[in-house]
């Protein structure tokens, strides 16, 4: 055999799917196998993935053990002549195998062999080659002079910026988000040190590879495409923290005396720096749409107080010193229900803003209402302020929208790539996946070629979706994002794995679109919308303590408010137990209408049915319907 491939994976479902497919294209002609090692995924990867690949060789743990200890379990049952370790968020071209083994087969003294990687916007990820980390390389890397002169020898040293990445070069370090490595110097070497958990493996294994005596390629004729960070954890600061927990591993491995010394004061600024720019700036690169808004609130709400004081005051001031806080505290109960909403988490709706913003009108009429009067100032303020900020954040939304793509994986702007067969499967997928569009433009290869110019001029970042497949090779795809890098959102659909993915920021998860059932009680806004929603109506119940305490079984009705308040509960619940369906609190009332506490009279395949479609197409609103037309289960339940 002269081929293995081994791939680690942890919760990358549908980014190792593609993966998967990309390799089994690119090894039809060579012996090879795939190891897939599991590292104790949560998002069913195994159980989906399996039958999709059965010539796949799957690994799973129970636990997640790590890069290099997982790597190590693949390797002592792979039996190919090369193995190669690649990443799970990677798409690699047909040719792609057969040009390394090709280069491999002709090296002399081949310790191991690396390939330009490109991101998923199109950039050259520097990582590809680089050298090995010294006190002077790592200081220039850590106050920017490397980014300053990415083509210098001396300032970017550590990332070779002098080496073109279109070149082949002999260098110190190459990356394992994708290296062949012989077997024989892999055992030789005794494969990666399995103190390194996550991040610095490659390096390590890099250093001892040239300490036995063998060589590092780069090949930059060969490329793939990595999505980057799809499998790393999504906080910045740990993510730092680990990446330089390695590299002070490695510095303690392979550097004595002062030279050890300086890399570990180093390192140590580098996560005290990074920490702290990380608190700075991470709030308001994630927050900086809701930023905006509370700015646009702000100004609506004095903009309002003005206007209520001229039209309906006869230019004479409020008589209260609340008017001086109003704005800032209007605006951030404003801003929270949007964000209870979903407003800010990611995909935007026209229907979704106004139904929020109306919500947080009538939160804050009630709040308005319960302050005392010596305080309040105006009920037409309120109203206005909000009527002015709503219209202020659709306005904003409108205008921006042609910039703000990320903001959702695929819409009526985005261009599709791809064969009419492909072009099918893509409007027959959107539908299950719950993210029907009207229309989206059509193109073939050729189209694309003939008319790319016109639209990059357009200086909008479209989505530009590749159905990629034999006749629209990855090949292709990959010339055409490093020719148009940055011009574009790029976005991956495949009809076999019938789904798309995406991921233009390596600080952030991909996007994906699947066939695969995705609940809408699931949603981060419609969680917390549901545990509003259940908080309110616990209080509204509470405060009617003197009315129900008297109905037949009101005592139980309160003693249930409390139960939801604690998080022990919530009012609307499943009526079955169907283990597949998002966990969901014991509820009160259940999705056919009736209290908990009654017997369950329906077939059981229409029960799995209705808590099924309520799972699937949860929407707040429809909780506070529900309720109102099923009081007298309620007070029956209690």
């Amino acid at each position: 055999m002269q081929l293995s491939v081994i791939i680690v994976s942890y919760n990358v479902q549908h980014f190792l799917a593609q993966c998967l497919l990309s390799v089994q294209n690119a090894l039809k002609t060579i012996p090879s196998e795939i190891i897939v090692v599991d590292n104790a995924s949560t998002d069913e990867t195994v159980s989906a993935l399996q039958p999709l690949f059965p010539n796949v060789q799957w690994m799973c743990n129970t636990t997640n053990e790590g890069f290099s200890k997982a790597c190590n379990r693949a390797a002592a049952l792979a039996k190919g002549e090369y193995f190669i370790f690649l990443n799970p968020d990677t798409l690699v071209p047909p040719s792609f195998f057969i040009s390394l083994l090709n280069f491999a087969n002709k090296c002399a003294n081949c310790g191991a062999i690396g390939v330009k990687m490109i991101d998923g916007a199109g950039n050259f990820l520097p990582e590809s080659k680089r050298s090995f980390p010294t006190p002077l390389a790592a200081f220039f890397k850590l106050c920017g002079l490397a980014a300053l002169f990415p083509r210098s020898a001396y300032f970017n040293q550590y990332a070779l910026g002098q080496l073109h990445e279109n070149d082949i070069h002999t260098v110190s370090v190459l990356s394992g988000a994708c290296m062949l490595v012989p077997q024989k110097v892999f055992k030789s070497i005794q494969g990666f040190d399995e103190a390194f958990f996550m991040y610095g493996e490659d390096i390590d294994l890099s250093y001892r590879i040239e300490q036995a005596g063998y060589n590092n390629y780069y090949l930059g004729t060969c490329c793939l495409i990595h999505f980057k960070g799809e499998s790393k954890p999504t906080a910045h600061l740990q993510h730092v923290q680990q990446f330089y927990g390695a590299m002070r591993i490695f510095v303690q491995k392979h550097y004595k005396g002062t030279k050890a010394f300086l890399m570990r004061v180093i390192l140590q600024f580098a996560i005290f720096f990074a920490a702290v720019t990380s608190s700075l700036l991470k709030p308001v690169q994630k927050h900086y749409l809701m930023l905006i808004d509370a700015v646009v609130v702000i100004a609506a709400n004095v903009f309002a107080i003005l206007g209520w004081k001229y039209m309906a005051h006869n230019g004479l001031p409020f008589n209260t010193y609340f008017v001086t806080p109003a704005p800032m505290v209007y605006a951030g109960i404003f801003i929270f229900v949007l964000w209870m909403g979903g407003l800010y988490d990611g995909k935007y709706k026209l229907s979704q803003t106004i139904i929020s913003g109306l919500l947080a009108l009538i939160i804050l009429l009630a709040f308005y209402a319960l302050l005392a009067e010596s305080i309040r100032f105006s009920r037409g303020v309120v109203i206005l302020s909000g009527v002015l900020a709503l219209f202020g954040i659709v306005l904003l939304r409108t205008i921006f929208k042609p910039y703000q793509n990320n903001m959702s994986l695929i819409d009526s702007s985005s261009i599709v790539i791809g064969n009419q067969e492909a072009q099918i499967a893509l409007k027959n997928l959107l539908p299950q996946a719950n993210d029907v569009i009207d229309a989206f433009q059509e193109m073939n290869a050729e189209d694309f070629l003939k008319n790319s110019k016109t639209i990059a001029s357009l200086r909008l970042r479209l989505p530009l979706i590749f159905c990629w497949d034999e006749e629209i090779s990855l090949e292709w795809i990959i010339e055409q994002m490093q020719l148009n890098k940055n011009k574009y959102v790029y976005r991956f659909f495949n009809s076999t794995t019938q789904s798309i993915i995406s991921s233009s920021n390596k600080w952030q998860k991909g996007n994906v679109v699947s066939a695969l059932p995705i609940y809408a009680i699931c949603r981060a806004e419609q969680k917390r919308m549901k545990r509003l929603l259940d908080v309110i109506f616990a209080l509204f119940w509470l405060a009617m303590f003197e009315i129900i305490i008297w109905r037949k079984q009101g005592q139980k009705l309160l003693t249930n408010a409390f139960l939801v308040l604690q998080g022990k509960k919530t009012w609307i619940g499943y009526a079955g137990n169907n283990p597949n369906l998002p966990n969901l609190l014991p509820g009160i009332l259940n999705t056919i209408g009736n209290n908990s506490s009654q017997p369950l009279t329906l077939p059981p395949t229409l029960i799995q049915k209705q808590d099924e479609w309520y799972a699937l197409h949860y929407e707040w609103p429809n909780d506070i319907i529900f309720m109102y037309q099923h009081l007298n289960a309620l007070f029956k339940n209690a």
